[in-house]
C-alpha cells in the first residue's frame, strides 16, 4: 500500500510541476507585454513632452530599442547637449551685449552656446525689440 501512495504521491507533484511551469510561461508573456507597454508610454510621454517644449522628436519604430549612444567629446567652450532652463540663454546673450554690439559668434565664444542657437535667439529678440542690428552684430537698444 505504501508503494501505491508514493507513485500517487509523484504523479501528483509531478502534475503541480507541470501546472506551475505552464504558469511560469504565462508569467513571462505578461512580463514581456509589461515591458513592451513600459516602452510604449515611454515613447508617448516623449512625444507630448516634446510638444509641450515647442520641439519634435524624431519617431522611434517600435521594435527599436534605445542604445547607449557613445559619448561626446564637447570643446571646452561649448555646452554639451542639456538643454538650457527657461530664459537662460536670453539672459545670457542680453548679458554678454552690455558691453557693446557683438556678432552672434563673438557671443557664441563669451557663453559657450551655439552660434546657432545665437543667431535664432538674437533674431527673435530683435523682432520683440529687445535687441537691435548694429552696424556689426546686435546691440541693445538704447
Amino acid at each position: 500500500m505504501a508503494k501505491l501512495e508514493m507513485s500517487d504521491l509523484a504523479r501528483s507533484i509531478k502534475g503541480r510541476i507541470r501546472e506551475a511551469e505552464e504558469q511560469l510561461k504565462d508569467h513571462k508573456a505578461l512580463s514581456d507585454e509589461l515591458e513592451r507597454l513600459k516602452r510604449a508610454l515611454a515613447r508617448l510621454e516623449g512625444g507630448v513632452r516634446s510638444r509641450a517644449d515647442g520641439r519634435r522628436r524624431r519617431q522611434q519604430s517600435v521594435t527599436q530599442r534605445p542604445t547607449a549612444a557613445a559619448p561626446k567629446v564637447a570643446s571646452p567652450a561649448r555646452s554639451t547637449n542639456v538643454r538650457a532652463r527657461r530664459g537662460a540663454n536670453k539672459k545670457k546673450i542680453l548679458a554678454a551685449l552690455k558691453d557693446g554690439p557683438k556678432t552672434a559668434s563673438e557671443i557664441a565664444t563669451e557663453t559657450g552656446i551655439k552660434a546657432s542657437t545665437i543667431s535664432a535667439s538674437l533674431s527673435k529678440l530683435a523682432k520683440a525689440g529687445e535687441v537691435v542690428k548694429a552696424d556689426r552684430g546686435y546691440a541693445l537698444p538704447e
